[in-house]
């Protein structure tokens, strides 16, 4: 019996056919199986993408400072003669201080869990126990996002550089070598997409968050003369500033659903617990962040003083 051959039952008040009365066939079976099996994979997909979103979401933002090692690059320089690089380019960098942040996002809170805050530098400890210090917080946390401001292009090759040359296990986020890895966030990238890449500065100038407490063309010569606190907190600094990027980066794309103004003294209070010698986070990055909380309770326009 084919479907065209039936004769259905009328109901008088609708005047469609009867439920019961639609027959069952084959065909009618296998094409309602197949709604079932279709309605229970949505079912699953969807049960599976609702368990992903309740998930804490956690970031590691970190950034490098670098001495430059002047004997290797020198014996390079007089090996290769006039066809050697001018620069001292990156696999002669040598990390001199790392700061990073562990930020958790959890469902429903309108603020970020600052779980640690590092900060290292070369008068406690050698380039390979920071970057030991460093994997060690990254396979801790082996779905964490890295996060960084341009650091494809100098940081992780550094990174990579050491553990090949002292035998050290990359950690998750620095296997994919694609600059565009999933378990990674270049936060300079993302902003610029097909446009010129900015300068940390220059970014954070443009939209108004604090940065750098020394000039960039500076920490070379802070480094070399060994002023340690002044390096940490260069680095310290570059981490705040990218946090805060990253938390307006990630807001703006959906991912995160954050206070922008209260976040903002959730890191200003870890850094000072952290690192409460830093006069950059006491007298510049801390003040900025309440009077942005403050500006934000204000109805109407705010006008700040240039």
């Amino acid at each position: 019996m084919s479907i065209t051959d039936t004769t259905f039952t009328t109901n008088t008040n609708t005047g469609l056919p009867d439920a019961e009365a639609l027959p069952i066939t084959p065909v009618s079976s296998a094409y309602e199986t197949a709604l079932e099996l279709e309605a229970r994979q949505f079912a699953a997909r969807s049960h599976a993408s609702d368990s992903k979103k309740q998930r804490p979401l956690r970031i590691i933002v970190a950034d490098l400072e670098f001495s430059y090692d002047r004997t290797r690059n020198g014996g390079y320089r007089t090996a290769e003669g006039k066809d050697a690089e001018n620069d001292i380019r990156w696999p002669f960098h040598r990390i001199a201080s790392a700061c990073w942040f562990v930020l958790r996002f959890d469902p429903g809170c309108d603020v970020p869990d600052v779980e640690s805050v590092t900060v290292l530098a070369n008068d406690e400890a050698s380039e390979l126990k920071i970057t030991e210090r460093f994997f060690a917080a990254l396979e801790l946390y082996p779905d964490a996002v890295l996060s960084t401001w341009a650091g494809e292009g100098k940081d992780l090759p550094v990174l990579r550089r050491v553990a090949s040359e002292h035998g050290l296990l990359l950690p998750p986020q620095l296997l994919d070598l694609s600059p565009y890895a999933r378990a990674r966030l270049d936060l300079c990238r993302a902003v610029a997409g097909r446009a010129a890449f900015p300068h940390l500065p220059e970014y954070a100038a443009a939209v108004g968050i604090p940065c750098k407490p020394s000039p960039s063309k500076h920490i070379g010569q802070l480094v070399e003369c060994e002023v340690w606190d002044k390096v940490r907190d260069q680095c310290l600094a570059d981490v705040l500033t990218t946090s805060v990027i990253g938390l307006r980066h990630l807001t703006a794309h959906g991912v995160t659903a954050v206070h922008p103004q209260r976040s903002l003294l959730v890191l200003a209070e870890a850094a000072a617990k952290a690192s409460p010698a830093s006069k950059f986070v006491s007298n510049t990055f801390s003040s900025w962040a309440r009077g942005q909380v403050a500006g934000a309770r204000l109805k109407g326009t705010v006008y700040r003083a240039p």
